[in-house]
């Protein structure tokens, strides 16, 4: 039998010799004995780096303490008494619980002729303030965010949703790092279906470490190869409260500042919080710009591509001659050429990215002006091409999820070489695959078009142009 099965001794000392085994060569495990009476001998284990330690000195040990020097002298209590003051006290009868106790910041005490380790939470390590959302910016709305604390996170959500209603189910994933997971619902506005979906698929989860809840991501979603995200990531709390209120569920863990949203859809995906925040005018003008410049994110190379190529007779004669005089002296085709831009667009956004933010934003905007003017002034491409490629950057920049927006980002280069091989047929058959994908993929058993597959002519309309409040449909279970 394993260390980790072996059930709490009634000797302190016994039990205190299996955890050093457990954390051997773990020079932060501290091991405290605050014996009181001489029959009875009580031993705290925890691990400073993790615990308050001037806590457990002011409020605990004193506590302790004198509530046993005034039982003895009254009554002859135990230290057990006492330790039931200071908070709640979780009873753990494996030696293997409470060595994971321990790790998760808490204080354990063994007692003699106890056969249960008992347990105080009492977590000292730093956490990073609530701040501004970094990714998910918005003009109005709230200006609070996820941090890497499960409970400051869950807090922000419980301040929103004050229903006996929100349900909560925990998780520990991971065998070596015992993360906690926590998945939230309300229970009246769920399907039961996809609640029983998910539970079952987060109940087959296996990792060792659980770094970020990507990884959870990678486990709970339909379509494994598809690129693109059938989880909803986010790190505002008022978007997860909002989710929460259509029939969502919502996967947070600890140590990571941002939640999932399951089921979710393709549009909700293009759809902000912030569109909740403006009046429905300025909110459907955002939503119609949006798909523009979605269509010009994807297509806008392709198109140009096709038509340069193979479809001249579809431009003006005076923008034609345009394009073909500032080709002349080019060494490339129109392919080549967009294919060099493109990456080399990449390879700045992505500079941009991992660059100090001082100098990031700085990088990525002179080295655009300097290589796309040297690249014209040289003859390597051509100034549409880079007019072309700058506006399909800064459309891609409009798309909200990050995630949605790199899956447009890639698929921009197959469509590139269907348009340099086949034209705008090529572009045409691209679409009808890719419209065909997204309408086969599902989010834990949801549509990924919902509600356009199927809720209704006003449910699918109110995916496009936003109504006043009073007038939404108010969608359960996954739309």
């Amino acid at each position: 039998m394993e260390d980790k099965q072996i059930p709490v001794q009634t000797s302190a000392a016994s039990n205190v010799l299996f955890i050093r085994q457990l954390f051997d060569q773990n020079e932060y495990l501290v091991v405290r004995d605050i014996s009181g009476t001489d029959n009875e001998r009580a031993i705290l284990v925890y691990i400073n780096v993790l615990i308050d330690e001037k806590a457990l000195n002011e409020f605990i040990i004193r506590k302790i303490s004198e509530d046993q020097s005034r039982l003895d002298q009254a009554s002859g209590g135990t230290i057990l008494d006492s330790l039931h003051t200071v908070g709640s006290v979780a009873s753990i009868p494996l030696i293997g619980d409470a060595a994971a106790f321990i790790a998760d910041a808490g204080i354990l005490l063994f007692v003699d002729n106890h056969s249960s380790a008992y347990g105080i939470k009492l977590p000292g390590y730093e956490t990073r303030a609530i701040e501004e959302p970094k990714i998910e910016v918005n003009v109005r709305g709230p200006r609070e965010s996820f941090i890497e604390d499960l409970h400051t996170n869950l807090s922000l959500i419980f301040r929103k949703l004050k229903t006996p209603d929100l349900k909560t189910i925990s998780y520990l994933v991971g065998t070596e790092s015992q993360t906690r997971v926590t998945l939230l619902y309300l229970e009246k506005k769920i399907d039961p279906d996809v609640l029983n979906e998910l539970k079952s698929r987060m109940d087959k989860i296996r990792l060792d470490i659980l770094i970020a809840n990507t990884q959870i991501e990678e486990w709970i979603q339909d379509n494994t190869w598809s690129p693109f995200p059938q989880v909803l990531n986010t790190e505002r709390p008022d978007r997860v409260v909002t989710a929460l209120n259509r029939g969502k569920a919502a996967i947070i863990s600890d140590g990571t500042p941002i939640a999932l949203i399951v089921p979710t859809t393709f549009f909700e995906m293009m759809h902000p919080s912030e569109d909740l925040y403006e009046r429905f005018y300025f909110a459907n003008f955002l939503r119609v710009l949006r798909l523009i410049t979605l269509f010009i994110s994807l297509f806008g190379p392709a198109l140009y591509i096709a038509v340069t190529t193979f479809h001249l007779e579809m431009i003006p004669t005076p923008l034609m001659m345009a394009f073909l005089s500032s080709k002349a002296g080019v060494p490339f085709p129109t392919f080549v050429e967009a294919i060099l831009m493109e990456v080399s667009f990449e390879i700045l956004r992505e500079a941009s990215l991992r660059l100090p933010r001082a100098v990031g934003q700085s990088v990525s905007i002179v080295g655009a002006l300097v290589i796309g003017e040297a690249a014209v002034q040289s003859g390597i491409v051509s100034r549409p091409m880079v007019i072309v490629v700058a506006t399909t950057g800064i459309a891609s920049f409009t798309i909200p999820a990050f995630s949605t927006a790199l899956s447009f980002r890639m698929l921009r280069f197959p469509f590139m070489l269907l348009a340099a091989y086949i034209g705008v047929l090529g572009i045409s058959l691209g679409f009808l695959a890719l419209l065909f994908h997204l309408c086969s993929l599902r989010s834990c058993g949801v549509p990924f078009l919902n509600p356009v597959s199927g809720k209704g002519w006003r449910a699918t309309l109110q995916q496009f142009i936003l109504p006043p409040a009073k007038y939404r449909i108010r969608n359960k279970g996954g739309s």
